[in-house]
Parts: structure tokens; sequence; C-alpha cells
């Protein structure tokens, strides 16, 4: 379950609950699940960004290595081209 799933379940509690809405309470309660919500889709969007650098710096990754392969060939003895 994602974090936006979680604050989605949460909000549903809540909603199910019938609290009286007039409530200093019930407006707290609200207030935290509209931050929890902003922070979850803040969440969501940093991981997807993530996802985006991750798949970039594998393609760069791969490339340096076929440039280091075009730059030394097969026998590099230097030590940089060794998989440990």
């Amino acid at each position: 379950m994602t974090v936006t799933e979680k604050v989605a379940y949460i909000k549903g509690l809540v909603d199910g609950l019938d609290l009286d809405a007039k409530k200093d309470e019930v407006k707290v309660i609200k207030a935290i699940i509209e931050l929890l919500d902003d922070m979850a889709m803040s969440v969501s969007d940093l991981e997807e960004g993530l996802d985006v650098v991750s798949d970039q710096v594998d393609e760069i990754d791969e490339d340096l290595g076929n440039v280091e392969q075009d730059f030394y060939g097969d026998d590099c003895d230097c030590g940089c081209c060794d998989d440990d």
C-alpha cells in the first residue's frame, strides 16, 4: 500500500465516523489529514523523480562503460575495469 493509499484510507475512516464538522477537534483532524495528503503527494512526486534520475544514472554508467571499453580495450590492466 502506497503512502497516498494509506492517507486515502485514513480519510475514509474519518469520513465514516460522521463527526460534527463544527467541532474544533474535527477541524484539527481534517487539517492534519489535508497535510498528510499534501505530504503524500510530495513523497510520490519525489519517488517519481528519483526513478527518472536513477534511470539516467544507469544510462550514464552504461555509456561510461562503453567509453572505457573503447579507450582501454580488452587488455586493460589499470584496475579501473575490474568488476570487483
